[in-house]
């Protein structure tokens, strides 16, 4: 039973493994990193292809004040260490993990409310869908770590936990940063590329 456990865990964990490294904008780091990429790849994929507009001088220095804002190393979170003979410590990891994670998100959250809208035509359309993103994403990792944390082992309510953990980490993994997300506004988009701050790493 603990082995299906830590199984169901480690999987968990290995969910977020395309992340690896990903974030690694700055060269090669010492260990495995998993890239936040906060918002979701939903909206922005299935956006149509449009014209790239020419974006305006407000534009622009919108998308620079949201560059200026995201905090440092928002994409680079080392992954939860997995016990192969202990099932406590290893939820206790993933969960603390996924938490952390949905902070993180709180905080882009936040500094993406406090920019405001896009002075565009649809800004505030394509605003609202990744804020809404950050928060569904943000809540699935808070209940899923608060799963782990109640369940107990080889319980109906653990396999669950440990279900629901992998699908937030999945989710987490299809993740981009907000201003790639965003960028499917094709308005805003030539803003943030016309933006110097924009041009950091990470961003």
């Amino acid at each position: 039973m603990a082995r299906r456990a830590i199984a169901g865990l480690v999987l968990a964990a290995l969910a977020a493994a395309p992340l690896a490294g990903c974030g690694g904008d700055g060269g090669g780091g010492g260990g495995a990193t998993a890239a936040a990429a906060p918002t979701a790849t939903g909206s922005a994929g299935t956006t149509k292809a449009e014209p790239r507009r020419k974006a305006t001088r407000a534009a622009v220095a919108w998308a620079g004040r949201v560059c200026r804002a995201m905090p440092p190393g928002i994409t680079d979170s080392p992954l939860p260490k997995i016990k192969a003979q202990d099932v406590a410590a290893s939820e206790r990891a993933i969960a603390a993990y996924m938490t952390g994670m949905a902070k993180r998100l709180d905080t882009v959250r936040t500094r993406l409310q406090q920019a405001g809208s896009p002075p565009v035509a649809d800004g505030r359309t394509v605003l609202d869908a990744t804020l809404r993103d950050l928060e569904t994403t943000g809540r699935q990792l808070r209940d899923a770590a608060s799963g782990l944390r109640t369940g107990r082992v080889g319980t109906p309510a653990f396999r669950t936990a440990q279900a629901n953990a992998g699908a937030a980490m999945r989710r987490l993994g299809g993740y981009r940063p907000p201003t790639r997300a965003l960028r499917a506004s094709p308005a805003i988009g030539d803003a943030f590329t016309r933006a110097a701050p924009c041009a950091k790493p990470g961003v």
